[in-house]
């Protein structure tokens, strides 16, 4: 159980910090436009904000190496110790982008609050669930 959900979190967060890295490039699937691509996934921007984004991929594809190598002795670089706190750090951001963001919603557009409450906030949870099997696993 905990290494699909290793395995699953890890493509997940891949997948996603590949798409942020392809925004800050200039690509804007799913997205039609640059200004269409920013109205869906930023609560209020014209456009992408091309270093924030970089970041953002970054730390999302670490911390897909986070999700294997806390399950995979084979794959640490560094002390056991900072798997355990990177796996759990990651289930408490994801929690709290997942239950807490939607509380503030209204103040970004429409398009960005339905997809916020319909699709992102899940997807954190999901994400935030599957960070604590393998923290706990």
């Amino acid at each position: 159980m905990t290494n699909v959900a290793s395995l699953l979190l890890a493509a997940a967060l891949f997948t996603v910090g590949v798409l942020h890295f392809l925004w800050t490039v200039g690509v804007h699937w799913p997205a039609t436009s640059e200004k269409d691509l920013a109205r869906k996934a930023i609560p209020d921007a014209e456009e992408i904000p091309r270093l924030l984004t970089a970041l953002v991929a970054a730390l999302l594809v670490g911390a897909a190496y986070v999700a294997l190598a806390a399950n995979w002795d084979e794959l640490r670089l560094v002390p056991d110790w900072l798997y355990r706190t990177g796996i759990w750090g990651l289930a408490a951001v994801m929690v709290l982008r997942g239950l807490v963001e939607p509380f503030t919603a209204g103040k970004g557009n429409p398009l960005y609050n339905r997809l916020n409450r319909r699709v992102y906030a899940p997807f954190c949870v999901v994400l935030a669930l599957l960070s604590v099997v393998v923290a706990v696993g």
